[in-house]
């Protein structure tokens, strides 16, 4: 889940040093805005001519993947060890309404659905998950089962947050857990102007209309 509405400075590049390297070597767009804080001179590189240069020089692949990695933050470097990754096809569940929450979801690539069934055995949408959302996250924090069913709209792939790997975030970064409410919060607020539209005052039984 990203939050477009603050900015945060990831790292300041000095020069000598490779930026919007992780997007070539993967293959994905990047994440981040690069903003010069002072007139710059700086070297293109297409990823045709970067391609070419791995091809002769092999050990730019570990320059590059190391500059990568001294960038990211502690928090991020262990988190890497401990995140499994996993791919559902369409049409299949991802997990089932009452399955025991044992670990959180954060979408990579695909589109999946989430659906709630009433004890009349009607079935209702609850909400769609993209790129960078997090699934069932709440449900581990609490230790609840499972709210909805949750299945593949799309080929989808996700990292898994082992239960045990939510804990320790818990335990050594709450800031981390602060930022997730406020995350979770959002959202909430956005799923429900959706379904209600703008409306003032308190909102009539939340928890009714959404769960992550």
């Amino acid at each position: 889940m990203i939050d477009k509405a603050e900015e945060v400075c990831l790292f300041v590049a000095q020069p000598g040093e490779l930026v919007g390297q992780l997007a070539v070597l993967t293959g994905e767009p990047l994440i981040f805005t690069l903003r010069a804080q002072r007139d710059c001179t700086f070297l293109r590189i297409s990823k045709s001519d970067f391609y070419e240069i791995m091809r002769a020089q092999p050990s730019v692949v570990l320059s590059a993947a190391h500059t990568v990695a001294a960038r990211m933050s502690p928090f991020v470097r262990q988190m890497d060890f401990a995140i499994d990754w996993t791919a559902v096809e369409a049409g299949r569940a991802l997990y089932r309404q009452g399955d025991r929450s044992d670990c959180t979801y954060i979408v990579l690539n695909g589109r999946l659905r989430s659906v709630i069934q009433r004890g009349s055995g009607k079935k209702e949408l609850v909400g769609e998950y993209g790129r960078g959302d997090l699934i069932g996250v709440v449900e581990a924090l609490t230790r609840q089962p499972r709210a909805t069913t949750v299945h593949a709209v799309r080929d989808t792939e996700l990292a898994k947050l082992p239960e045990g790997t939510l804990g320790h975030i818990k335990r050594r970064y709450p800031q981390v857990v602060t930022r997730l409410i406020h995350l979770l919060s959002q959202k909430i607020l956005g799923n429900l102007q959706q379904l209600q539209g703008p409306f003032p005052g308190e909102f009539a039984n939340p928890g009714e209309y959404w769960r992550i």
